[in-house]
């Protein structure tokens, strides 16, 4: 019998995981703002770049990597914000689904909506410009996959942290707004990363730019460059970087696990604790079920429809915490309220 109810609850999750996810990725896809920003944006600023430097060895990584701090982190937070705004995540944390599906089906479907347009992104460049083309033979593609996927893992571990302790979506949007900004203006996309590195001072800023070392990586595999530092090309060394990592891989990598690292840490034991406040009171007894309960009595108590207008919403306002089982059938209903 146990067996049997551990069944049925691994697969009522693994089902509830797979609607969180498909509603994520219809979300991003029917949203004009995000299709704008998150990729025609930067498939359009490349192509401006690559018609006049078609040559450019940094520009494909470093779009690449804009790419992936612009859907990691404020795509993602603006995921976040508009499910708690539009009362969504509260209908969710009612039905007492396990804390874990559904952060882990948001940030499941952001590495597909990532994964699939840089694969786009570099079909498109291959056909179009050929002086790109021949670049590919030479790319270090361990150090450009491993960085660009530690890149994710930070922006989201970063964008899930700003949603989690920063309460209003106005200050926490202004937060990703300038980490995206900064990175795209500053890392490579918006202005050549072989510029920008001449500047000593500026240099010395993106130190405190958490995006900035994954993103040296991806460049750095990109040209093959091992040691960090590219040594240019043809005689007059065009395009020669120094990364001004060390000249050792093993810096930004340290890093960024440090910092991925103890996001988490911060955001499994947020996680945790906040399931447990959602099961039971200070008295032991299940918040859902008491919750339920009151509710269903003071349903019996209404005498017009604006007092269960009015006791609906304070119900809603009153239920905002995690239990433990789903079966989403709202998933449709909700998805086109958000798109309204």
């Amino acid at each position: 019998m146990k067996k049997s109810n551990n069944n049925i609850k691994l697969h009522n999750n693994l089902k509830t995981f797979k609607d969180l996810y498909l509603l994520s990725l219809k979300a991003f896809i029917y949203s004009p703002l995000n299709m704008f920003l998150g990729v025609f944006l930067v498939i359009f600023t490349l192509f401006i770049w690559l018609l006049f430097k078609g040559d450019n060895p940094f520009l494909f990584a470093s779009a690449v990597g804009t790419l992936i701090v612009r859907n990691g982190i404020h795509t993602f937070h603006r995921t976040l914000s508009m499910n708690r705004n539009t009362g969504f995540t509260r209908r969710i944390n009612n039905t007492g689904i396990n804390a874990f599906i559904k952060p882990s089906a948001l940030i499941a479907a952001n590495f597909t909506i990532n994964f699939v347009i840089t694969i786009i992104l570099m079909l498109l460049t291959v056909i179009f410009f050929e002086e790109q083309r021949a670049l590919f033979s030479n790319v270090n593609w361990a150090m450009f996959i491993f960085g660009s996927i530690c890149l994710w893992m930070l922006c989201v571990m970063i964008s899930y942290t700003v949603f989690l302790f920063v309460k209003k979506t106005e200050v926490g949007t202004i937060y990703v707004n300038l980490i995206y900004i900064f990175s795209y203006n500053l890392l490579g996309c918006a202005f050549p990363y072989e510029v920008v590195a001449r500047i000593e001072w500026l240099n010395i800023v993106l130190y405190f730019l958490p995006q900035r070392y994954m993103l040296n990586v991806m460049q750095a595999g990109w040209v093959n460059a091992t040691n960090l530092v590219f040594e240019g090309i043809g005689e007059n060394k065009v395009y020669q970087v120094d990364f001004r990592l060390g000249g050792n891989l093993a810096i930004p990598f340290i890093v960024t696990f440090s910092l991925i690292i103890l996001l988490s840490f911060l955001l499994i034991t947020f996680i945790i604790i906040k399931g447990k406040k959602a099961k039971t009171d200070i008295y032991g007894t299940s918040v859902v079920v008491k919750m339920s309960t009151d509710y269903i009595n003071n349903i019996k108590n209404c005498s017009s429809i604006e007092e269960l207008k009015e006791l609906r919403r304070k119900h809603l306002q009153e239920t905002e915490m995690n239990s433990e089982f789903l079966d989403i059938k709202v998933n449709k209903l909700d998805f086109k309220r958000r798109r309204k």
